[in-house]
């Protein structure tokens, strides 16, 4: 497991060409982008070296639930609820491996209203 403070941060890891990340898990409240608009853009095939079928969980806390229509519009692939504990991340991660959408038209992802929030 790597963790970045940041969705910049998380993108330059996974930039490393030698590296293959099999999960991203993206928080909303990430500095400068948020998770969604970090899978808004993978799916969108905004970076070329992250396949646009990353699998991808979203952590969500009380109060987030107005993002949930635009993480399934982008196919997220899991949710875990906030506080995540070690037990509940193990299962969005199995959960998420087991989901697994036809993707879109990279087009159709880049045209997905985002919410205020995101």
């Amino acid at each position: 497991m790597v963790q970045a403070a940041s969705a910049v941060g998380a993108l330059n890891i996974v930039a490393d060409k030698n590296k293959r990340f099999n999960c991203i898990a993206g928080d909303l409240g990430m500095d400068v982008k948020d998770g969604l608009t970090l899978l808004n853009e993978i799916r969108a095939g905004k970076y070329p070296h992250i396949p646009r079928d990353q699998c991808f969980i979203m952590p969500t806390a009380h109060g987030q639930e107005a993002v949930a229509p635009a993480a399934l519009e982008l196919d997220v692939n899991g949710y875990v609820r906030k506080p995540v504990s070690k037990d509940s991340l193990t299962k969005a991660i199995h959960r998420a491996f087991r989901r697994n959408p036809a993707l879109k038209d990279a087009d159709a992802y880049a045209a997905v209203a985002m919410p205020p929030s995101a």
